[in-house]
């Protein structure tokens, strides 16, 4: 932007963009994500109906791959730019419901323990129970708390705590250490240079060196460059 701005000419350097596979999972209407979200709102919902699903609504996608083999299986792939992700969907419909079973619940409602009152009081979202209601309006948030519809999913939590950490790394000036697997043997005093170098490239590493060596070593500004020669 500086160069293009000052009317230096320069060739353009493309970095590695991850950025249509996330919107593959995190799209909002046809994401990954949201279709199990809305899985998990149907009664009947199954892994098989959240695979069905995602292979009616994603298969078109460049960044998705189903073999008939992989369907059958419940299985998809994710083609990320640092190579593909392959998915199982058994077990994806209940960890996402992330519920706690209703025998808990109501169990946690009842308790005379002010802990476990208090307990319940969190799970129920509801931090202004009134003491002598406790086990009524407990159990009718419980009832409430546990429905398909108003409970947060996994997914959800997930995309809420991710864009907290965006706002707060926006607000920030943070530094990173990157940290490169050596080999895939896990063995000491082994050096993989094409792994190395295929990390690197995959976490725009060497792109960043191809721009910095591109560019002019100092950046002056003006005023600054007058006042000292």
């Amino acid at each position: 932007a500086e160069y293009e701005r000052e009317g230096i000419t320069w060739s353009q350097i493309d970095f590695p963009d991850n950025q249509e596979a996330l919107d593959l999972i995190e799209d909002r209407r046809e994401g990954v994500f949201s279709i199990l979200d809305e899985q998990c709102r149907l009664p009947r919902c199954t892994d098989k109906t959240f695979s069905s699903a995602v292979y009616d609504k994603c298969e078109n996608n460049m960044n998705f791959a189903a073999s008939r083999m992989q369907k059958s299986e419940g299985r998809f792939v994710i083609i990320h730019y640092a190579g593909e992700v392959e998915y199982v969907t058994n077990g994806f419909v209940l960890k996402n419901k992330d519920e706690l079973p209703k025998g808990a619940s109501e169990l946690l409602a009842s308790s005379k323990k002010s802990l476990v009152a208090e307990l319940s009081k969190i799970l129920c979202g509801n931090a202004v129970l009134q003491a002598g209601t406790l086990i009524g309006e407990a159990r009718a948030q419980m009832k409430r708390s546990s429905s398909s519809i108003t409970h947060s999913t996994v997914c959800s939590q997930f995309a809420s705590q991710l864009s907290d950490l965006r706002a707060r790394i926006d607000d920030t000036e943070p530094h990173y250490i990157r940290c490169l697997k050596p080999n895939d043997r896990l063995v000491a005093d082994d050096f993989d240079h094409y792994l190395i170098a295929h990390q690197l490239n995959c976490a725009g590493v060497l792109p960043a060196l191809k721009l910095a060596r591109a560019g002019f070593a100092m950046r002056y500004p003006h005023a600054a460059f007058i006042q000292r020669y």
